[in-house]
């Protein structure tokens, strides 16, 4: 690698449901700078497409301001992307209106740069792999419970994408075979029980019987304002309905952890998202579930972490994404 090419940036966007992140990575992960949006400031429908070509143009200025030439754009979505042409497909719960969009094509033809698109926890295994406690493994597994439960996998130094985008689902494993509806059209899915919407609705189901005290101090008695940082203080505080959300949503997550433990025997297997932060009160019966689940011998091979990334790891993990591909298409 040239000089040259170690200084140029990596424009990098993480598509969320609520925001737009991007910023200018460096190939160490050094992020020179960043901006987010709302996800829909210009409404719902192409107003979304229309925010996100906004956001790289700004992201581009930012490049010609700084006098620093680009390498090329990453772009991690939620939901499953093919991987030879970089085109959505329809199961995107969040943004179900880029569903099926080519956003490789739409992003290379309005920029003329280097478009990479993948899922966006593909994307955060990769920044893990690149940057983070990955670094160096050739096994390595993610799991990143937030608004979805999503996966990634990496096995034998490379990205597992599958034959359509599919690969490394792990919030869509059944877990409880005649359990709760699941948006993929299941039942009983890891993500119905661990996801923080999925929380937050046990919880609301639960306390339509008798409440303890403790949520009328936490919400002020208006329920609307759960969200699962209030679910996870409601059960350190020893309330019986979040104890037994959380109890559930470990023992999802620990069964999903041990299905990946079985499947791909990995090195390592990291978890992230913001459930995760949460802490021990969900990490620790994750682990026991999981070794409860899996082969023994297996298990003690893995090491399970929690992700030591910052709040800006989708934008290191469009940039990670990027100079995946780009090491991949140099070595072909």
């Amino acid at each position: 690698m040239t000089p040259r090419e170690e200084a140029d940036l990596i424009l990098a966007v993480d598509v969320g449901g609520t925001a737009l992140a991007g910023g200018l990575v460096d190939q160490n992960g050094a992020i020179i700078t960043s901006q987010a949006v709302a996800t829909d400031r210009f409404g719902r429908g192409e107003g979304i497409l229309k925010n996100l070509l906004e956001l790289v143009a700004s992201l581009e200025d930012e490049t010609r301001r700084l006098q620093l030439p680009v390498r090329g754009l990453g772009v991690g979505v939620p939901g499953a992307v093919e991987g030879g042409t970089g085109r959505i497909g329809p199961d995107i719960q969040n943004i179900p209106e880029l569903g099926n969009l080519p956003l490789r094509d739409v992003l290379q033809e309005r920029t003329g740069l280097q478009v990479v698109v993948d899922n966006d926890v593909n994307a955060l295994t990769l920044a893990e792999w690149t940057f983070g406690q990955g670094k160096g493994l050739r096994h390595l597994a993610m799991i990143a419970a937030g608004t979805g439960v999503g996966g990634g996998l990496i096995l034998n130094g490379e990205l597992v994408r599958g034959a359509s985008g599919y690969a490394g689902e792990v919030g869509h494993i059944t877990v409880e075979l005649d359990g709760r509806p699941c948006f993929c059209g299941s039942r009983g899915c890891v993500k119905a029980y661990a996801s923080g919407p999925d929380l937050v609705a046990q919880v609301r189901e639960l306390l339509q019987g008798e409440r303890s005290s403790i949520w009328t101090e936490l919400t002020g008695g208006d329920l609307g304002r759960i969200d699962p940082s209030v679910v996870f203080r409601a059960a350190d505080r020893g309330d019986a309905v979040a104890e037994a959300v959380v109890a559930k949503a470990a023992q999802a997550l620990g069964a999903g952890v041990a299905a990946l433990i079985n499947l791909c025997n990995p090195e390592m297997i990291i978890l992230g998202g913001g459930v995760m932060e949460a802490g021990e009160i969900l990490m620790e019966p994750v682990r026991r579930w999981a070794r409860f689940y899996a082969f023994e011998r297996a298990f003690s091979r893995t090491r399970l972490v929690r992700s030591g990334l910052s709040k800006q790891s989708g934008v290191l993990g469009a940039a990670a994404l990027f100079l995946y591909e780009e090491r991949r298409r140099d070595t072909a």
